[in-house]
């Protein structure tokens, strides 16, 4: 952990300090092959092992994310941090609560918002079976860090892998929507219309963030439904009003607030969604004047940059199957966190 730890410290500085790159990677180096060794011994570890590795894995997680990793390896962090989970969860819980419910957080988090592609394979977290949780608004309520991921907006969150389900039936269906898929559209429509920020627990920033979160999921949800080879008026008009709010709610967020942190997903979905150059030039203006000095805020930009420069050719080349077509042309896995 200490060393996974030194890896994220020096991925961070690489962002002023790019002689930093070999000491963070000799620290990576050194916690991968650490992981690789206890891995082959994890049964005849002590519970307290267990747990730790598990901590690593998903501290990995967030170097891969921080570290602007193109191929992919947040995936095969988060597969080996469900395994663990799946195996010493009740001893974590039994052990300390508190940190199962830090650790389950993180977990949460992370397997939800990794999702950004709707044809590709993605990863499953299996919430229920794996962190034995009905409902992400249930994680760690009561305790004195709940919602430090999902601030307010754990229903929205909850939307993203059903509206990645729907997409999956809509592929398969074709054009023309089912009476099943259309049932489904429209009850994470009104679950995401009827969402409001709980305002009792959380500062106005996390309510911008849950904003943001709703209108690129209500954006998502649209998309998705049309389906990967409809691009048309209404599909546009529908997603125009969504950006319009998005734009507008960023534009208030501080760039002192956390909740800036966990904002990549949106800015992916709805920039995918952006033809305007005016919208997209306020897009990349906020983000450019972040005062967080990260290479993953800056290089959020670099995928949507790529989409819009097809788009402006190709109407094939828009929204999540657009971005999800040129990262796979560029041989790009992003790693989202």
């Amino acid at each position: 952990m200490q060393h996974a730890i030194l890896a994220i410290s020096a991925s961070h500085l690489l962002y002023r300090r790019p002689d930093m790159a070999e000491i963070c990677a000799s620290h990576y180096a050194i916690v991968l092959r650490a992981m690789k060794h206890a891995v082959t011994r994890w049964k005849a570890l002590h519970t307290r092992d267990q747990i730790a590795l598990l901590a690593t894995a998903l501290a990995l997680c967030w170097f891969e994310t921080i570290d602007v990793n193109t191929s992919g390896a947040l995936y095969h962090h988060l597969e080996a941090s469900k395994f663990m989970f799946q195996t010493v969860k009740e001893n974590l819980k039994a052990h300390d609560p508190s940190l199962f419910g830090f650790l389950a957080e993180q977990y949460a988090y992370l397997a939800t918002v990794s999702n950004i592609t709707l044809r590709s394979a993605r990863f499953d977290p299996e919430m229920s079976q794996t962190l034995s949780l009905p409902s992400l608004a249930l994680l760690n309520r009561g305790s004195n860090f709940y919602g430090c991921l999902f601030g307010c907006s754990h229903l929205v969150y909850e939307t993203i892998p059903m509206i990645c389900d729907l997409a999956k039936l809509r592929i398969e269906e074709g054009i023309a929507p089912s009476q099943a898929s259309y049932q489904q559209y429209e009850s994470i429509l009104g679950e995401l219309k009827a969402w409001r920020p709980t305002q009792r627990y959380f500062t106005e920033d996390f309510e911008y963030a849950g904003q943001l979160y709703r209108e690129a999921c209500l954006i998502f949800l649209e998309s998705s439904f049309q389906g990967p080879d409809t691009t048309n008026s209404e599909l546009y008009a529908a997603v125009e009003s969504c950006l319009g709010r998005f734009l507008e709610v960023f534009a208030k967020m501080s760039y002192e607030s956390p909740s800036w942190t966990t904002v990549m997903w949106p800015i992916l979905t709805a920039g995918s969604h952006m033809r305007c150059p005016r919208q997209r030039g306020q897009l990349s203006d906020i983000i450019l004047n972040s005062t967080f000095d990260m290479r993953a805020v800056d290089n959020t930009l670099h995928p949507l940059r790529l989409l819009w420069e097809k788009m402006a050719f190709d109407d094939g080349y828009y929204g999540s199957y657009g971005l999800e077509k040129v990262l796979k042309e560029c041989g790009i896995t992003m790693c989202v966190g």
